[in-house]
Parts: structure tokens; sequence; C-alpha cells
């Protein structure tokens, strides 16, 4: 029975990979005359090792192929074990290609300048990001500062970080900080009354005012949310877009070309191979703009600021 599951999982791949081929020759013929394919000998992407893509040989494979196929040169994927060492691969450009988390790219912007934002996913809800909100209970009306609000860890982005940032800016009053280890445990203080509100975040859709409350922590366990008082938003963060596929500007312009049209068609002609991608999102790519980024940039200089301050201690 394994096997047998083993090889239907191996199909599925194979089917992935064929759809994908399929795009890539049409593709190919588009961009015949790009010069790219006689200046890049070959292009190295890199991918963090606990991406979905990278845990199975067979869908490495089905991803490197269709970028080699599309792009008609050699192609390797190389895997990282962090995103530290995915920074550190793309900025001192043994990579040329990688795909990013938000904090990650901003950390390598911010590290070398060295790279750019080609395509940025979008969720299936239409979300091409997310806001950190703080939220409290709508009979409350003290002020900010004299708050109970609780929080998951300081490794959370939305839940910490970007909060804290907001807090030693000014543009955001210093609340009475709860910490509770997790986002479940955030909700579980909520409902007992312990704190007043928490933060958390919101889907960034395009055109939406992104005050659905319904969308906390892109609706995961609404139940225990909608179980308790219900909330009202005090405050958002400017908007973080999820995060990118970037290429080393030491790399030709038109070579950037391609590698957005292929991801761009490919939510059409290779849906396989964007869910190979894209495990959480459903909604093909967008092109980032020049100032997408600059907000988590501020963030990573702000903790690399912090961190330097405290080894200099």
């Amino acid at each position: 029975m394994v096997m047998i599951k083993r090889i239907v999982g191996l199909a599925g791949c194979f089917r992935a990979l064929g759809a994908a081929a399929i795009w890539a020759t049409v593709f190919c013929a588009a961009t015949a005359r790009a010069d790219y394919r006689e200046s890049v000998p070959i292009l190295r992407i890199g991918l963090v090792e606990t991406h979905v893509a990278a845990t199975d040989p067979v869908k490495l494979e089905a991803v490197r192929r269709a970028f080699a196929d599309a792009l008609s040169i050699p192609v390797e994927i190389i895997k990282l074990g962090s995103y530290t060492a995915l920074i550190d691969a793309h900025a001192s450009g043994r990579v040329g290609y990688a795909i990013h988390s938000a904090k990650s790219f901003a950390a390598t912007d911010a590290a070398c300048g060295c790279v750019r934002a080609l395509r940025s996913p979008v969720a299936a809800d239409g979300s091409t990001g997310f806001r950190s909100v703080l939220v409290a209970r709508e009979g409350v009306n003290r002020p900010v500062s004299e708050l109970r609000v609780g929080y998951s860890d300081e490794a959370s982005v939305s839940g910490w970080q970007i909060p804290r940032q907001a807090i030693r800016s000014g543009s955001l009053d210093q609340p009475v900080l709860v910490r509770a280890g997790s986002v479940s445990s955030v909700i579980e203080l909520y409902q007992s009354g312990q704190v007043d509100g928490f933060f958390a975040w919101l889907p960034d859709i395009p055109g939406d005012q992104g005050s659905d409350i319904a969308r906390l922590f892109g609706g995961w366990n609404q139940a225990g949310i909608s179980s308790a008082d219900p909330l009202r938003i005090l405050w958002s963060s400017q908007p973080i877009r999820y995060g990118p596929h970037a290429m080393h500007r030491s790399l030709p312009d038109d070579l950037g070309e391609a590698l957005g049209s292929f991801l761009d068609g490919m939510p059409n002609s290779a849906p396989g191979l964007l869910d190979l991608l894209e495990p959480a999102f459903a909604g093909g790519y967008i092109t980032p703009g020049p100032d997408d980024y600059r907000s988590v940039r501020g963030l990573v200089e702000a903790l690399s600021d912090q961190q330097s301050a405290i080894t200099l201690q």
C-alpha cells in the first residue's frame, strides 16, 4: 500500500512536470532571441530546504527542469539550510535567483543593494500581503498605554517585530505587554479576560479596507475569536508584501523579463508547478513596486542596529 501511494505521488509530480514542459515549450518560442542565453552559462536558484519543493527530489527536479526548459539555459537549485544562509548566498552572488520571505529579501537588499524583486505571490483570497494590527475589546475605551496587550513571541513579524518598531518610532503608544508564547495562547488569554486585546495580522487586499475582523490571522481559529467579546482595530501598520521571487542585479535585464513572463503565465499554463512553488498561494503573481518592501527593510535595519548595540555592550 505504501508503494502504491508513492507511485501515485510520483505520477502526480510528473503530470505537473509534463504540464510545465508544455508551457515551457510555448514560452521558449516567444523568447527565442533572448541574449541572456549567450552571457549566462547557468542560473543558480536559491531555496530554503524547508520549502515544500525542496523536501522531495522529484518535486525539486520538476521545478529545476521547468525553469531550464523555459529559459533555455542550464539551471541548478541550491538548497540552503536557513533564510540566513539564503541571504548570504544571494548577497554574495552565489545564487542569482531566490525565493524569499519578505524579511529575508529586505535583509538581502539591506546587506548589498544588489537584488530586485521580480514578482510577489497573490493568495487565493486576492491578498498581496498583510498588515500588523492591534485589536482590542469593543467596550474598552482606555488609552493604549493602559491596555494589557497580548503577543505571541519575539520571532513573530506581525505579532511583535512590526508593532515593536512602531512603538520605538513613536507611532504607537507602549501598552502593557503580555507574552503568550503562541497565537493560540494569545486567543486563550483574550477569551479568559487576562488581556484587553492583542497583536495580530490581517490579509491586505488591494482596494479593500482591510478591517474585517473575521480575517484575523488569515481567518484561522475564528471560532475561538468570535466566541469572545467583539473586537475593534486600534492600530494598523503599512501593508507588507508577501515574500518575492528576486534576482541578483548582476544578471541581465532580459533574463529578468523572461523569468517574469514565465511566472506570469504559470497559473494558467502550469498550475501544478505553481502549486509546488507557492503551496500557500494560489492567485499567481504581481509585479511589486520599488517601495513595497521599504517598511520591512526599515524593520530589518532597526533590528540589526539593536543587535549591534547589544553586541557592543
